[in-house]
């Protein structure tokens, strides 16, 4: 059995993994509900969580982050476009990992472990963005009639709610946070206060700007 990655590429692997987990119950008639990212809805989320893994799959590859390039929307179904440029993100993340390998952001050199953690974070948290925003929509799926729904796959409100970032993805990043949400302005927004014995996923969102709820 194959040992799983450790270090920023693991820590991409979880990210991505999670944020797939939830996409994958995306239906097309949801990309008009609000989200926690203000003045976006679902399927402008799912474009911008789109474009940021094509934008760190280009940075690691080319050891290169453009800070100016607009946007490149692909047309199609936009969670199995999320699925293909997470595909081509993880392919460069094991290709491109070495600690001897720099991306220049802004004209500065900085490890590329660095910003793959940076944009692991980014695609954790707009993936429980996606799970809150589904959540917050209450639950209108065929055959769910009563609160505490228990339909396989339904996550909305009432029906299991928003699925957190796992304890043990979300305390690693908790422990990098410091170092990689220095500059959080146009990024993250403030933090905001959780209770003491909160998880770990909900102290993560609350230091990213979000209300667990």
């Amino acid at each position: 059995m194959t040992d799983p990655p450790s270090g920023a590429t693991g820590l991409l692997v979880g990210a991505i993994s999670y944020m797939l987990g939830v996409c994958a119950l995306v239906g097309p008639g949801e990309m008009a509900l609000p989200t926690p990212c203000a003045d976006w809805n679902l399927g402008m989320l799912l474009a911008h969580l789109s474009d940021s893994m094509a934008d760190l799959e280009t940075a690691i590859r080319t050891g290169n982050l453009d800070l100016e390039r607009p946007p490149d929307h692909a047309v199609g179904d936009p969670v199995e476009i999320l699925r293909d440029r997470a595909a081509q993100l993880l392919c460069v993340a094991y290709s491109y990992g070495g600690p001897e390998h720099f991306v220049a952001v802004g004209g500065l050199p900085v490890p590329a472990g660095l910003v793959a953690c940076t944009g692991a974070v980014e695609i954790a948290v707009h993936g429980w963005d996606v799970s809150a925003a589904r959540g917050g929509a209450g639950c209108e799926r065929a055959g769910c009639e009563r609160a505490g729904c228990e339909r396989a796959g339904c996550e909305r409100a009432g029906c299991g709610g928003v699925r957190p970032i796992p304890a043990g993805l979300a305390t690693r990043m908790l422990r990098l946070g410091p170092l990689i949400v220095v500059g959080r302005e146009g990024l993250f927004a403030a933090p905001v206060d959780v209770p003491a014995q909160a998880s770990p996923g909900d102290r993560l969102v609350g230091y990213l700007g979000r209300r667990p709820g």
